[in-house]
């Protein structure tokens, strides 16, 4: 799969984190992209900052569903809320660990929309207590898939890093000549020899 593909598929997994039921697909397009982007740019920060902010929302999902279950119970003040809490907590290193991920990405591409919407994302995360949090995630998606889409992939040319060796015919072509009294090689039409001075 080339990056330019790479890029496209984690655009429209940023538009299918949007839709309910699909946002696991969506999450896996765009673990996938950011991961071919990671080895494009030569910096492993931004895949492994991706992979802790995956770690970290797991957390989070399982901690908030064994919150959910036991608000309806009677001990739901007594374990539901701190569980709740910590969960929220998870959610905030999530956020900070995809909001680096991005930063970095922006940095090495130049697509300066990684960081808006790293930057939603993160207050979007801080704001989850209130209802306006979910919408601000929502618009940060929103900005993500237009990063992806918008972002220009320039030809990686460290291969191209080192000039050509000569052609063969030049080499064979030039030939050797030695000084008689030291030995050492000297330059066909040189008078004398640069390393024991003595004229040729």
């Amino acid at each position: 799969m080339t990056v330019e593909s790479s890029k496209t598929l984690a655009g429209i997994g940023s538009l299918l984190l949007l839709i309910p039921f699909l946002n696991i697909a969506g999450l896996v397009l765009v673990f996938l992209g950011m991961r071919d982007l990671s080895e494009h740019y030569k910096d492993p920060n931004i895949i492994r900052n991706v992979v802790m902010g995956g770690i970290f929302g797991v957390i989070s999902t399982i901690l908030s569903i064994f919150a959910i279950i036991f608000d309806m119970t009677i001990t739901g003040l007594i374990i539901g809320i701190p569980l709740s809490i910590i969960a929220f907590v998870f959610a905030l290193l999530m956020a900070s660990r995809l909001k680096k991920a991005l930063y970095a990405l922006a940095d090495r591409s130049g697509e300066r929309l990684f960081r808006t919407a790293g930057t939603w994302l993160w207050f979007g995360a801080i704001l989850t207590i209130v209802v306006i949090g979910a919408f601000l995630i929502w618009i940060a998606y929103i900005i993500l898939a237009t990063a992806f889409f918008s972002l220009k992939i320039a030809p990686n040319t460290s291969q191209y890093r080192y000039a050509p060796p000569p052609p063969a015919s030049t080499a064979s072509t030039t030939t050797k000549s030695y000084c008689p009294y030291c030995g050492a090689s000297v330059q066909p039409e040189t008078s004398f020899c640069a390393h024991c001075g003595k004229q040729i």
